[in-house]
C-alpha cells in the first residue's frame, strides 16, 4: 500500500509495457494491466470509446482503487472521458511518447521545439518488433517480399488490424520527422536499440541523439492521489475536459440534473428587525439634478406620486451652489419645509475623469503569475507587490505587509500621493489580499483606499484597477459637491437625509457615494432614464431625453434597461461600472446651428443661446460688426459666435494672451472674427480661449435649435426675440434665405437627426452585439452604404415622387427635457409610433432621482477545481468543499448576510433577499453533460426608509 493506493489498474498503450512492468516490480503495488491496440493516438474518437470500455469493465468488476491511464492528450482522445465510482489518474502530457520525457522538463522542452522527431525506446521497438522500413514497396521487388514478411511478422505478433496502424504509424513517422532519438529508459536490451535508432539516422539523413528517460513520470502515474501537474486525477463522476489556456488535461463534475441553463429563484426572508416598528413613512421628497445647462429641482408626494412643484435654473458648475439656490428660491418654502428624503443626480464625476481632475493616487497591484508588463499601464505613480493568487482564487504566495507599508509610505513622501488603489489578479475571485492591504494602508496614512473589488466584478485586472484608481482620485470632488448641496438644504432649514443616484439607475447613501463616487459617472442620464419610465408609467418604450448638449436615448424592455455588458466607457478610460446602456449624441437644445461649406449643420457644439444674452448684456455692438463683414462668412458661420465674460475670477495666473482676450471683453460681448483680428490671431480658430472656457470664465454665444423655436413663434422664455431674431436674419443672408425658412430648415435638420439616431438605437438593440462599440460601428457602415444611405434619406425626407420608404418602431417613444415636445412627435410620426410627452417631462431627471429605489446586487459562482472540490469564487478565502450543495448554502448565506449589511449601510430596512441560481452545463462529444460552474445572483431592493427612525431607535441603533 502507497499513499493509500492498494490496487492500481492500468490502461495504456503497449509501448509502456516494459518499462510499466519494471515499475511495478519496484513498488509495494497490487498492479494489473490491460493494453489497448496501438495506433490509436491517430484516431482520437476510435481511442476515447476504447478508453471508456476499458474503464467501464474495470469499474464494474471493481479491481482496482485507481485506474491509471496510459495515455496523453492524444489529439483530444483522453477527453470526455468519464471516472464512475473509481477515479482516474491520467498524466498531463500530449502524447505517449512524452511520457518518458515528463520527468524531465528540459527534455520536455525539447519535444515541444523538435516535433520532428522518431523516438525509439525499449518498449516501444519490443511491442512493435520491427523498426521502419525504406523500402519499395513496388510489386514483385525483393524490397516488397521483404516488407510483406515484415508486415507478417507484425500481425502473427500483434493481430492484423494492429500490424496495419504500427505500419501506418511507422511509415507516417518515416515521412514526416528528420530526427531519430533512442530514450534510454534503463532497461538491458539498450544497445540493440540503440543501433537500430543510429542506423536509421544514417539511412535517412536525420539527426541523431541520446535522451536520458527516467520512470518518475509512470511511477507517478501509479502513486499520486491529488492533482498536481504532472498527474491528473479525476474523481468519481467527473469527466476529463481539455483547458485550452493551459494546453492541458482538467477535470469537471460531470451534470445529471435538469436541463441547462436552468434557472432557479428562491427568497431569503430575515423577517423584521426590532427597529421596523419605528420606521415613518417618507412623505415628500425633493429631487435634484445637476446637469450641464440646467439644474432641476422637483418636491414629489410619495403618498399620492406627485410632483407638488418644480423649478429649473442655469447650472454654475463653478459653484454649483449658485445654480442650486436659484432652483430651490423657486420653490415654497413652507413645502421645502416638509421635505423628509433628498436625493440627487450630476454629471461632476463624468466631467472630473473627462477634464483630467482629480487628487494624486498611488496605485498598487499584484499582477498576474507575478508578471509585470509597464506597456499595459498608462498610469503613474504604480508600484508591483508581492503576493499571488491563482484564477479561482487560491493563494500561491501569502502579502508582504512590510513591503506594503514601505511601498504606500515611499508614494506619500516622493510622490505626494492623496490616496490609493489596489487591485490584484483574481481579486474578483478572492478579495483577502486586497482587504488586508487596505487595512494596512489606511493605518498607516489615514488616506483613502480604494480595493478593486469593490468597485468592480470584471475580470480584467487592468480595468479594474483603474477603475480603482478613478475612484480614488475624484472622491475630493464629489465629497465638495455633496458639502455644497447640504449647505443649501441647511440655509432652508432640511435636515433630511441625502442620497444620490447610481450609474445603474439605483440610489446609494451619501457615505457610500463618498467612498465609490465612480458609480455616479452615469447618474444624469440614469436617472433621466428613470423618471421618463415613471412619469410615463410604460414598460416598453424607448426613452428619449433631449437635453441642452445632448441627446441621450435607452430601451426599456420589459420594465428593465440593459446595462453595458462591459462596463462604462469615460473619456479615454473603461471602467467596469456598471451603467445604463445609453446612445448619447452631441444634439440639444443648445447645440450651435451653423452655414459650412454649403449647408445648414447642427452641433455637437455646445454654445450659449444668443437669445438667453436679452437683459445680461448688449450683444448688437458685435452684431454690428458681424452684418458689416458678412462676406467673412462664406465658408463657415462659426466665427459668427460671440464670446461674453462671465465675470468668474481666475483661480490661477493668466498667461498674456488670455488677460488680452478677457481685457476685450470687458467693453462686452465680441465676434469671434472680430476678436481674433483685433488679436491679430491669423484666424478665430487660433484664439487662446479653450482653458478660459474650461473654467468658465467665458462663454461662447450662438444661434441654436431654441434660438429657432423663438424665432418660430413655438418658444417664449426671454422677454426680447430681437437678438435671435437678429442673428437669425445675418445667418440667413449668409445662407440665401429668410428667417423663417432658416428657422423652418433648422428645425428639421433637429428632428432628421433625431430620427436617425432612433434608427441606431433601434438597431443597436436588435443585434447581438459581441462589443457595443464594434455593434456601433457596424450600424454607422450600415446606414452609410450608398443603397442604404438612399432608403434612409426617403424615409427621412417623407418619401419622393418615385416611392415612399416606410419604417415602423413598434416601441412608443418616450420623451423627456425641455425642449423635447417641439421634436419627438414628428420624429415619431417618421417612425409610425407613438410619441408620449408625460407631463413633468422638463424635470424627469429630478423626478427620476427622487423616485428611484435602492437596488444592491452581488454575484458569487461556484467552480470545481481539479481535488474534486467546489471552490466558491467572489467570497474572501475562496473556500472549498467536498459537495456542491455545502457550498450552495455557504455562498447563499454570506451573500444574504452582505445584502444585508449593504441594505442597512445604504439606507433601506428591506429584509428580503432574492437569490436566482444558474447552472452552466456544456455538452459533451459522447452525449452527456460536464458541470461548468454555478452562478448565485443575489439582489435587494427598497426604499431608502432607515434615516426616518424615531428618535429613540436611532440612539438605539
Amino acid at each position: 500500500m502507497l499513499n493509500g493506493v492498494r490496487r492500481v489498474h492500468v490502461i495504456a498503450c503497449g509501448v509502456l509495457g516494459l518499462d510499466l512492468r519494471a515499475v511495478a516490480d519496484s513498488l509495494d503495488l497490487d498492479l494489473s494491466m490491460e493494453f489497448l491496440p496501438g495506433g490509436l493516438h491517430r484516431e482520437p474518437l476510435e481511442l476515447r470509446r476504447r478508453l471508456q470500455e476499458a474503464i467501464d469493465r474495470a469499474a464494474d468488476d471493481r479491481r482496482a482503487d485507481l485506474i491509471a491511464i496510459g495515455y496523453g492528450v492524444c489529439g483530444l482522445g483522453a477527453v470526455d472521458i468519464k471516472a464512475r465510482a473509481i477515479p482516474l489518474a491520467i498524466p498531463r502530457v500530449n502524447d505517449c511518447i512524452a511520457l518518458f520525457l515528463g520527468s524531465d522538463k528540459a527534455y520536455r522542452d525539447q519535444f515541444a521545439r523538435e516535433p520532428g522527431t522518431y523516438y525509439i525506446a525499449d518498449g516501444w521497438v519490443a511491442e512493435n518488433s520491427a523498426p521502419p522500413s525504406q523500402s519499395s514497396t513496388t510489386t514483385g521487388t525483393p524490397e516488397q517480399a521483404s516488407a510483406k514478411d515484415e508486415f507478417q511478422r507484425l500481425v502473427e505478433a500483434h493481430g492484423e488490424e494492429n500490424a496495419e496502424a504500427i505500419r501506418y504509424f511507422l511509415s507516417s513517422w518515416q515521412r514526416n520527422y528528420r530526427r531519430a532519438a533512442y530514450i534510454d529508459t534503463g532497461l538491458s536490451i539498450k544497445r540493440r536499440h540503440a543501433d537500430m535508432a543510429r542506423d536509421m539516422a544514417e539511412r535517412f539523413g536525420w539527426k541523431y541523439e541520446e535522451l536520458r528517460g527516467t520512470p518518475h513520470l509512470l511511477e507517478s502515474l501509479l502513486t499520486t492521489r491529488e492533482t498536481s501537474d504532472e498527474i491528473l486525477i479525476v474523481p468519481p463522476h467527473y469527466v476529463t475536459a481539455y483547458d485550452a489556456s493551459r494546453r492541458t488535461l482538467a477535470a469537471r463534475p460531470a451534470w445529471q440534473s435538469g436541463p441547462a441553463g436552468e434557472n432557479r429563484k428562491l427568497v431569503l426572508d430575515s423577517g423584521p428587525t426590532a427597529h421596523d416598528a419605528d420606521l415613518q413613512p417618507t412623505r415628500v421628497g425633493l429631487g435634484i439634478d445637476a446637469g450641464g445647462t440646467f439644474t432641476d429641482v422637483v418636491i414629489y408626494d410619495f403618498a399620492s406620486e406627485q410632483v407638488l412643484q418644480k423649478a429649473k435654473a442655469p447650472t454654475t458648475p463653478w459653484d454649483y451652489t449658485i445654480g442650486i439656490n436659484q432652483a430651490l428660491d423657486q420653490l415654497d418654502p413652507l413645502r421645502l419645509a416638509q421635505v423628509d428624503l433628498v436625493s440627487v443626480s450630476t454629471t461632476l464625476a463624468t466631467n472630473a475623469i473627462v477634464e483630467g481632475r482629480g487628487q494624486k493616487v498611488g496605485l498598487l497591484i499584484w499582477p498576474p503569475y507575478g508578471q509585470y508588463y509597464p506597456q499595459d499601464f498608462s498610469y503613474q505613480p504604480l508600484a508591483t507587490l508581492r503576493g499571488q493568487l491563482e484564477i479561482n482564487g487560491a493563494e500561491i504566495e501569502a502579502i508582504d505587509a512590510g513591503q506594503i507599508a514601505a511601498v504606500a509610505r515611499q508614494m506619500v513622501e516622493r510622490h505626494q500621493v492623496k490616496a490609493f488603489a489596489v487591485t490584484g489578479f483574481a481579486s474578483h475571485a478572492n478579495p483577502s489580499h486586497e482587504l488586508a492591504a487596505k487595512k494596512i494602508i489606511r493605518e498607516l496614512t489615514h488616506m483613502p483606499v480604494t480595493c478593486g473589488h469593490e468597485v468592480s466584478e470584471g475580470l480584467s485586472y487592468i480595468i479594474r484597477a483603474e477603475t480603482a484608481m478613478l475612484n480614488s482620485r475624484i472622491i475630493p470632488y464629489l465629497q465638495e459637491l455633496l458639502e455644497q448641496f447640504r449647505s443649501s438644504l441647511q440655509q432652508r432649514q432640511i435636515d433630511a437625509p441625502i442620497m444620490v443616484v447610481r450609474s445603474d439607475g439605483s440610489l446609494m447613501s451619501v457615505q457610500t457615494a463618498l467612498e465609490k463616487p465612480i458609480e455616479t459617472i452615469l447618474s444624469g442620464p440614469a436617472a433621466s432614464v428613470a423618471g421618463g419610465r415613471h412619469l410615463a408609467g410604460v414598460s416598453d418604450a424607448i426613452v428619449v431625453d433631449i437635453g441642452g448638449t445632448t441627446t441621450d436615448t435607452a430601451i426599456i424592455a420589459d420594465d428593465h434597461v440593459r446595462t453595458c455588458p462591459e462596463g462604462a466607457r469615460v473619456g479615454k478610460w473603461r471602467t467596469h461600472v456598471k451603467a445604463l446602456d445609453m446612445r448619447t449624441m452631441g444634439l440639444g437644445g443648445d447645440s450651435l446651428l451653423a452655414w459650412r461649406q454649403g449647408e445648414l449643420q447642427v452641433g455637437p457644439r455646445r454654445v450659449v443661446p444668443i437669445g438667453s444674452l436679452a437683459g445680461i448684456a448688449d450683444p448688437h455692438p458685435a452684431l454690428d460688426w458681424v452684418e458689416r463683414h458678412l462676406d467673412h462668412f462664406s465658408e463657415s458661420t462659426e466665427g459668427m459666435c460671440l464670446l461674453r465674460a462671465t465675470g468668474r475670477a481666475a483661480e490661477g495666473k493668466l498667461d498674456v494672451r488670455q488677460q488680452a482676450v478677457l481685457d476685450a471683453l470687458a467693453r462686452g460681448p465680441r465676434c469671434l472674427h472680430e476678436l481674433s483680428e483685433q488679436m491679430g490671431c491669423g484666424g478665430w480658430q487660433f484664439l487662446p480661449i479653450g482653458p478660459l472656457e474650461d473654467a468658465h470664465m467665458v462663454q461662447r454665444c450662438g444661434l441654436t435649435p431654441t434660438d429657432l423655436l423663438h424665432v418660430g413663434g413655438l418658444l417664449s422664455l426671454w422677454p426680447d426675440l430681437q437678438v435671435s431674431t437678429r442673428l437669425a436674419d445675418l445667418l440667413g443672408r449668409v445662407a440665401g434665405i429668410d428667417r423663417q425658412e432658416l428657422a423652418r430648415r433648422g428645425l428639421a435638420l433637429v428632428v432628421k437627426r433625431l430620427t436617425l439616431e432612433l434608427i441606431r438605437t433601434q438597431l443597436a438593440a436588435s443585434t447581438d452585439q459581441q462589443s457595443a462599440d464594434a455593434g456601433r460601428d457596424d450600424e454607422d457602415r450600415l446606414l452609410q452604404d450608398s443603397p442604404w444611405l438612399a432608403l434612409i434619406e426617403n424615409l427621412l425626407a417623407g418619401g419622393s415622387d418615385d416611392y415612399h420608404v416606410r419604417l415602423r418602431i413598434k416601441r412608443p417613444l418616450v420623451g423627456i427635457g425641455a425642449p423635447v415636445g417641439h421634436f419627438l412627435p414628428q420624429a415619431a410620426e417618421r417612425l409610425e409610433t407613438e410619441a408620449i410627452v408625460p407631463p413633468h417631462a422638463e424635470v424627469a431627471n429630478a423626478v427620476g432621482a427622487i423616485t428611484s429605489l435602492i437596488v444592491l446586487r452581488r454575484q458569487v459562482q461556484i467552480v470545481p477545481d481539479d481535488q474534486g472540490r467546489y471552490r466558491v469564487e467572489g467570497l474572501p478565502g475562496a473556500r472549498a468543499f467536498r459537495e456542491l450543495e455545502p457550498a450552495t448554502e455557504f455562498a447563499t448565506s454570506q451573500l444574504q448576510a452582505l445584502l444585508l449589511a449593504a441594505a442597512r449601510a445604504n439606507g433601506t430596512s428591506q429584509h428580503r433577499v432574492e437569490v436566482t441560481m444558474r447552472d452552466r452545463v456544456s455538452r459533451t462529444n459522447y452525449g452527456g453533460d460536464i458541470f461548468i460552474c454555478r452562478l448565485i445572483s443575489a439582489s435587494l431592493s427598497g426604499r431608502p426608509d432607515l434615516s426616518r427612525l424615531t428618535g429613540a431607535a436611532m440612539a438605539e441603533s
